[in-house]
């Protein structure tokens, strides 16, 4: 009997030794697999920032600027907090336009009576003179890089208006960064304002001059487009 004793008790640690292997090994496949699902969502969400938004995404409102995505009749105004917005010109288009290995969509082009708030009078005086009210031009673009490379680009770089006005991408007061490196085969989209001071007569067309492309090294590899947009 005392000889069976060590035995038994042998056999007890190698069956509790095979036991703990099977309680590891599944421990650790889950792990693993949770790890790759993980991996998964990452490369998921990434994707989803590259992409950019379509016309059925919910839109974000500018802090600076009322909503004007209900104003499509010319004539039309909307009023809210932040102030009182008049439609003068319109022009649908949802064409792309393609500048080296980037498709640019001009989705739509307005031309905006503004009244803003008191509160945001402020914000638009370093922009102009007239900042109680005044005509701005927004221009609603989507930006694709086709290509697998990052590349630095501008959707207006310039704009001409019909009264022989001239802004250029830094009068840009919606500064939603669609400016810049667009990464490989990534995306933006927002708007663009600039505010004209030469708003008589009315607006009737504006011209739209986009940057060149250029590649991480600075080099051209796309010529700079000039597109002419006549309002209804």
């Amino acid at each position: 009997m005392k000889l069976l004793t060590p035995i038994i008790l042998g056999l007890s640690v190698v069956l509790s030794g095979c036991n703990a292997v099977q309680n590891i090994e599944p421990t650790a496949k889950a792990t693993e697999k949770q790890e790759h699902v993980s991996e998964k969502k990452n490369d998921d969400t990434n994707q989803e920032k590259n992409r950019a938004k379509s016309l059925s995404d919910v839109y974000v409102p500018n802090p600076q600027v009322s909503d004007d995505t209900k104003l499509l009749n010319v004539g039309q105004t909307i009023e809210d907090s932040k102030g009182k917005v008049t439609l003068k010109g319109f022009a649908s288009l949802n064409k792309i336009y393609t500048v080296g290995p980037v498709e640019m969509k001009i989705k739509n082009v307005k031309l905006i009576h503004n009244m803003p708030t008191y509160s945001l009078m402020d914000y638009f005086h370093y922009y102009t003179e007239h900042y109680e009210e005044f005509d701005f031009i927004k221009v609603e673009v989507e930006l694709v890089n086709k290509s697998d490379q990052t590349v630095q680009f501008g959707p207006i770089a310039h704009l001409n208006t019909s009264n022989g006005e001239t802004r250029n991408f830094e009068d840009d007061f919606y500064i939603e960064y669609l400016g810049g490196e667009i990464e490989p085969n990534g995306s933006k989209q927002g708007a663009l304002g600039f505010i004209v001071e030469k708003s008589s007569p009315d607006v009737k067309w504006v011209e739209i001059q986009t940057s060149d492309v250029l590649d991480k090294n600075r080099k051209e590899i796309g010529k700079s487009q000039k597109i002419k947009i006549d309002f209804k």
